[in-house]
């Protein structure tokens, strides 16, 4: 090493300082929102439900962390990230959104995949338009809530309307931004970012990439809507396919709402509203909370268990590489 170089920088006490930090974050914020929660009507609704019909429900919300996974593999395009350390990223990330406002858990892939020389800046760039992907991936169920004699209140078939059009303006700008970018004409840290956003883009240029990540999305959401005709016949409900997809953009709609760890109370709200008319106030309330739980219970032991994973395996990497 020459005099002008520094020894390279330690952190591995501050990285364990914030898994730590995140793994009390996450207990405190469980207790939080499981405290929140009518756990008494929540019970009241498990002692009759068919445990059959909440384990299907839960293996379809496991199966959709995978599926999230095959759509960023399928952006990195380079450099490769390994498929199965994207799925223990992935459920690290859910599980962390599972007891955080929207968006916090997204810090931890910033992260994870910093580690892996992935840039802030093609992290971010690539969940906005994994999100983008997300939304469009709804898009066909919401054919049910168009259909003739689906019976489902005025308002929802104007929000989905409203909701393909948001999709199609975002559709022209993803396009119109995603062409290749020329070199900035001058230095500058903003026109580097904007530079390397839209360099970040270039996988999704590529019709195969465009279809793959397409196809993740639509798997995903038809996993989330397995899970939620599972609840729905464990509770014995009698819920339609069109009031189904009402309930997941109900959701959807009220992820840009300010809200408590894992979506405590606008959730809730969300399935209420959607299920209004159809279901008394006693069984619409009952489904929602059945409903988060499935969402949000599995995420939380699998998501530490990948989190702690992907530690041990970083660490002993290092132990090889030494």
């Amino acid at each position: 090493m020459t005099p002008t170089e520094s020894p390279p920088k330690d952190h591995s006490t501050r990285n364990r300082v914030i898994r730590a930090l995140l793994f009390v974050a996450v207990g405190v914020s469980l207790v939080v929102t499981l405290w929140g929660m009518d756990l008494g009507h929540l019970w009241a609704a498990l002692k009759v439900a068919d445990w059959r019909w909440l384990v299907l429900a839960a293996l379809a919300n496991v199966a959709s962390q995978a599926t999230r996974a095959i759509g960023w593999n399928a952006m990195f395009t380079e450099p490769r990230i390994r498929f199965p350390l994207l799925v223990r990223i992935e459920f690290a990330v859910q599980a962390a959104a599972a007891v955080s406002p929207e968006g916090v858990g997204e810090f931890v892939r910033i992260g994870y995949l910093l580690r892996e020389g992935i840039a802030r800046t093609v992290t971010v760039t690539l969940m906005l338009v994994r999100k983008y992907f997300s939304s469009l991936g709804l898009v066909p169920f919401l054919v049910f809530v168009w259909w003739p004699g689906s019976d489902v209140p005025g308002w929802a078939v104007a929000v989905a309307w409203l909701y393909v059009a948001v999709l199609t303006v975002e559709t022209v700008l993803i396009v119109r931004v995603a062409r290749t970018p020329s070199a900035p004409s001058r230095e500058g840290r903003l026109r580097k970012v904007v530079f390397d956003a839209r360099t970040a883009l270039g996988p999704v240029r590529r019709p195969r990439v465009f279809a793959e990540v397409g196809a993740a999305a639509v798997a995903t959401r038809a996993l989330d809507f397995l899970a939620a005709v599972a609840v729905a016949k464990a509770l014995d409900l009698p819920l339609s396919v069109a009031v189904l997809v009402v309930v997941l953009l109900s959701i959807e709609v009220s992820n840009i709402l300010p809200t408590l760890p894992g979506q405590l109370g606008t959730f809730e709200a969300a399935v209420l509203g959607a299920t209004a008319g159809v279901l008394g106030q006693a069984e619409g309330l009952a489904f929602a909370l059945v409903l988060h739980a499935q969402q949000t219970l599995p995420q939380i032991p699998l998501g530490m268990i990948a989190m702690a994973d992907t530690s041990i395996l970083r660490n002993r990497s290092k132990r090889n590489s030494s």
